[in-house]
């Protein structure tokens, strides 16, 4: 088996089991950096690394081997990319994001599947509504007229706030109540939206 079918067989039993990397590298003892690495590189694991990977999922090897590479229909994975996106001051916006885990797209948005990316939120400047480490998925259409929650580029760096239109200026809010609001010109260069947050993967808090 080579190195792409193994790892795409990796992100496929993830993804179905609603977990990431993060969670399988704790169940392995494999180092976070060293699973991405391969991944990205195209290289197998060691055998003995390997073995943990699929003892993991309840597999033996054979099995492994045997599952299929090819998802089901009704199953549509989008990729989590490594730019997080700030609940509080603001995540540096990086050219371009690597893309370090999968998740499965709920059924009601596949119609967006073409324009829907993910990544992780970082800060409490949203809570209660998004925590630190969730993951959000959102378009990629800009604003859609309507206020709601929005992925933002503010002066360069990427948030992801509430925003709500005035006739003038757009009120960037923080559910945070902690957090100060925001103004901001609909037309100004240093805002542009990104897209709307249509779904949320919450972390189990405590």
């Amino acid at each position: 088996m080579d190195a792409e079918i193994f790892w795409k067989k990796v992100k496929m039993l993830l993804s179905e089991r609603d977990v990431n990397q993060d969670w399988l590298c704790e169940k392995t003892g494999i180092i976070l950096g060293t699973l991405r690495n391969k991944i990205s590189l195209g290289r197998l694991p060691s055998f003995d690394e390997a073995l943990k990977i699929v003892e993991v999922f309840g597999m033996t090897m054979e099995e492994f081997k045997a599952y299929p590479d090819v998802p089901a229909k009704d199953v549509i994975n989008i990729p989590v990319y490594e730019q997080a996106l700030s609940a509080g001051r603001g995540q540096e916006l990086q050219d371009r994001a690597e893309i370090i885990d999968w998740v499965a797209l709920p059924s009601h948005l596949k119609k967006y599947s073409d324009n829907m990316a993910a990544s992780y939120v970082r800060g409490d400047s949203m809570e209660p509504t998004l925590f630190d480490d969730d993951v959000i998925l959102f378009d990629r259409f800009g604003y859609d007229g309507q206020d709601g929650i929005y992925v933002i580029n503010y002066k360069g760096a990427g948030f992801v706030k509430r925003l709500q239109r005035d006739k003038d200026f757009v009120r960037i809010i923080s559910d945070n109540k902690k957090y100060a609001q925001m103004n901001e010109s609909g037309e100004s260069e240093d805002f542009r939206v990104v897209g709307k947050v249509r779904y949320v993967v919450h972390k189990v808090q405590g």
